[in-house]
């Protein structure tokens, strides 16, 4: 090739340096506003969830009687997962803190995005706080909250930490704050001694699964366990009545020795979309798990 043909890309490749020089201190002022933008947004942004969060935790009753297993009605696998999950240690509490790090999407063909999340939950009231932070792409960011309070779902995204762009209200028995309430319930695999104090209706009919209502709030909600070998909680999924049609479902693994209980540190959460997929929405590692003692925020 002659040396002249050369000549053209590189004044295209010097032409196009120099301008990025040229408009180096604009790009640089958007880059800085960025992060301004989204530090600032993340101060406001934990201000408004971490006193919700608060609140909730002080609330909560602190402490209560410690109960032993019934052997009643419930189907001996469910009483083996219990037993061997130790629920009936000394001083139960009824708060429980997690710290959790993964990865999410919002549906089967989406993109999985590194998310960091924390979530409170208390047993009386039933309560939950669920705040996550999910890098989207680079310097792009998007906070979460979840939330089920006094027999209400609540369901909040903000853009660049600052923007609310999707706000959800729904009362109970609508599939927002079912889904809430039901993981507000399902955090009992990490308070064991919780069990105890629900109020289960076996459903002895059902072979696929261990079936079983659970009412809260005056709502019954429809529920079925499935436990593995090792008498470990896999799996709990939330029903529509009459245990009709599945909508979501929590399914645990990586069991560990807590605080003399038997606890998961692998979670993930299925959901059903739109078109009657199922998919795996979240797939998380509890990295901290905090049982009781004063309100604290990671």
């Amino acid at each position: 090739m002659p040396v002249g043909s050369q000549m053209p890309l590189a004044k295209s490749k010097s032409f196009g340096m120099a301008k990025i020089l040229y408009y180096l201190p604009e790009i640089t002022y958007f880059i800085t506003a960025w992060l301004l933008l989204d530090l600032l947004g993340s101060g406001l942004f934990r201000l408004l969830v971490r006193p919700r969060a608060k609140r909730n935790w002080d609330e909560a009753q602190s402490s209560i009687e410690a109960s032993t297993i019934q052997d009643d009605q419930s189907p001996q696998s469910w009483l083996n997962y219990l037993t061997q999950s130790n629920p009936t240690r000394t001083e139960p509490s009824t708060r429980v803190r997690l710290r959790m790090k993964g990865i999410v999407r919002s549906n089967p063909k989406s993109k999985w995005h590194p998310s960091e999340i924390k979530a409170f939950f208390t047993l009386q009231p039933l309560t939950m706080v669920w705040y996550a932070d999910i890098t989207r792409a680079f310097m792009v960011s998007v906070k979460a909250t979840e939330q089920y309070s006094q027999s209400q779902g609540f369901s909040t995204r903000w853009l660049l930490s600052t923007f609310p762009y999707r706000w959800k209200k729904a009362a109970l028995p609508l599939a927002l704050a079912q889904r809430n309430a039901f993981y507000s319930l399902a955090a009992a695999v990490w308070q064991p001694n919780w069990w105890l104090f629900y109020q289960l209706n076996w459903n002895e009919a059902m072979v696929d699964g261990l079936a079983f209502t659970c009412t809260m709030d005056g709502q019954p909600f429809f529920l079925k366990a499935k436990t593995n070998d090792q008498q470990e909680l896999e799996e709990l999924s939330l029903w529509s009545e009459n245990w009709q049609e599945w909508q979501t479902a929590l399914r645990w693994s990586d069991y560990r020795v807590f605080q003399e209980q038997k606890m998961p540190f692998q979670v993930e959460v299925l959901r059903r979309d739109k078109a009657g997929e199922v998919f795996v929405q979240a797939d998380l590692q509890v990295t901290d798990v905090v049982q009781k003692g004063k309100y604290a925020w990671w």
